[in-house]
């Protein structure tokens, strides 16, 4: 991160004019996406793959708490 960069929230606003711009012409590039307090358990994966393991995992959840059918 450059050190000028300025700190959240006021980096919002700096990119306010480049967002505008960008959007305008149909570019997400200077869209804010903001990560969560979650960001650290992100997985390197692909939909197919995080939908059987999110479905593997309610299942299991379920179970434990003896609520499957």
């Amino acid at each position: 991160m450059n050190e000028l960069a300025p700190e959240s929230p006021l980096a919002t606003g700096a990119i306010a004019p480049l967002r505008a711009y960008h959007e305008k012409r149909g570019s997400g590039e200077y869209s804010p996406l903001w990560a969560g307090q979650a960001a650290a358990l992100a997985r390197e994966e692909d939909a197919g793959q995080m939908t059987l393991r999110l479905w593997g995992e309610a299942k299991a959840a379920l179970a434990a708490a003896r609520l499957t059918p």
